[in-house]
């Protein structure tokens, strides 16, 4: 049970390591200067994991490497990654609700000011924090069991104000940025896919809607985590303060090795949100495509291909049980996805309505339609009459001249049709209908199908 916690946190932190890699190259791609700070902040502390559970993880840690030179840089990146992963988030959802305003021409991507702006955001405040974390340290670091190397700061009012006091600074920003972004996003939902078309943004819908969850999400993870800290640094704040490093220097190169048992909530706290990370923007369609594109490189092109083969079938035969199930509650018996000059063989009574002859589709465009109005128009207005191909099943008749003065009403709006009962008695009857005038006279015959002419 020794080693447990130091084999799951190795284990955990390397899984965490290579599922960061996919969301790092997909920022990198999309120039988003504050998904790869906050990404590359993840990494480091990921990598900080393994290397420190590694060596400290044993009962015999404290024989261990005293950890000169790999701890000094650590506890500096670690003071800074713990303000600097709020700080990017922060920074998204500013660039976020920036965009969804769209009062103001954005910025390129790899523009000079937007670079400046977003690492003005996420990089100034870890740098300061960094050192003045300096000013609060007891000693030089510690080393925990599993946890490995940790700063170890006094317990003064100065520890608040340089070190805690930030954290909770920004992660009250991130999540003041991610209310308004709320808030933009509620009054201006339905025009959010035009806002990011109109926009020089590089964002779709899909890609805008894991950003936002990604904010909000990892907020939820770090303002409650800041304030417990900083609520922690005010409870223990005992004594005045003193600069260790200046006032007692043999005590500072002293390095403490302490086992509280368990790792420290921190690194589990980084695992967790290096997999929601990848859980967010691992998994989109854009990086399915670059996974892909990766298998066909190393030269698995072949299994690709069927795997998606696969997958078309799977979906085909999801679709026509859909389809069955659909067409059996309406009353449909039988349903064949076959060619359509096969399809009327195979079909029961009751699969489509019975007609005397085939169905004929006529489906117009409306571009379609307001030619056809035309011509009409100008045939009426020329004294032409003017039958469309599909009023009466028959070509044009455009030769014939009506006089318009005999008292026939032919209007362009007169539509002319044909029941399917009037079709048959007029097949018995071997009937005609007769349009005369005084100088001519144009036969129309029942058509053999049953049609409908369009006004």
């Amino acid at each position: 049970m020794s080693t447990d916690h130091a084999w799951t946190i190795i284990a955990l932190a390397s899984l965490a390591v290579l599922l960061l890699l996919p969301p790092l190259v997909w920022h990198s791609g999309t120039r988003n200067t504050p998904g790869i700070i906050l990404i590359v902040w993840l990494l480091i502390m990921d990598i900080k994991c393994i290397v420190d559970a590694a060596i400290w993880g044993g009962t015999d840690f404290a024989s261990r490497w005293a950890g000169y030179g790999w701890c000094d840089l650590m506890i500096r990146l670690q003071a800074g990654a713990n303000v600097g992963i709020s700080c990017a988030v922060s920074n998204i959802a500013f660039n976020l609700r920036r965009i969804l305003k769209a009062d103001a021409a954005l910025p390129n991507a790899g523009s000079y000011k937007k670079v400046v702006v977003d690492l003005s955001f996420c990089i100034v405040s870890p740098l300061v924090v960094m050192g003045l974390t300096f000013l609060a340290q007891a000693f030089r670091f510690a080393i925990f069991r599993y946890s490995g190397c940790q700063v170890a700061l006094s317990p003064t009012w100065v520890t608040a104000v340089c070190y805690t006091l930030w954290i909770l600074i920004w992660s009250m920003v991130g999540f003041v940025y991610a209310i308004l972004l709320l808030l933009v996003f509620y009054r201006r939902r339905k025009d959010v896919r035009d806002i990011l078309h109109c926009t020089n943004s590089g964002l779709n819908l899909a890609r805008f809607a894991r950003l936002l969850i990604f904010c909000l999400v990892i907020i939820l993870v770090m303002f409650p985590f800041s304030v417990f800290s900083f609520v922690e640094d005010l409870r223990n704040v005992e004594g005045g303060y003193i600069f260790i490093f200046k006032a007692n220097r043999e005590m500072w190169n002293q390095i403490p090795h302490l086992d509280p048992g368990s790792p420290l909530y921190s690194i589990w706290l980084y695992i967790l949100m290096s997999y929601l990370v990848f859980l967010i923007f691992g998994l989109g369609s854009d990086a399915l495509s670059m996974y892909a594109g990766i298998a066909r490189a190393i030269g698995f092109g072949a299994v690709m291909d069927r795997w998606n083969s696969h997958v078309n079938r799977n979906s085909d035969k999801h679709t026509d049980r859909i389809t069955r199930q659909f067409l059996h509650r309406h009353g449909y018996d039988e349903f064949h996805s076959k060619p359509c000059a096969d399809s009327a063989a195979a079909r029961t009574d009751k699969s489509m309505p019975s007609t005397p002859t085939n169905f004929v589709v006529d489906y117009a465009l409306p571009q379609d339609l307001k030619r056809e109005e035309r011509r009409r128009r100008q045939a009426y207005n020329n004294g032409n009459i003017y039958f469309d191909d599909s009023a009466l099943g028959m070509g044009r008749y455009g030769d014939c001249q009506l006089d318009l003065e005999s008292g026939i009403d032919l209007s362009p709006m007169t539509a002319i049709s044909f029941s399917r009962e009037l079709n048959g008695s007029m097949k018995d009857t071997a009937a005609s209908v007769s349009i005369c005038s005084d100088d001519t006279k144009a036969e129309v015959f029942p058509p053999q199908h049953s049609h409908r002419g369009r006004n």
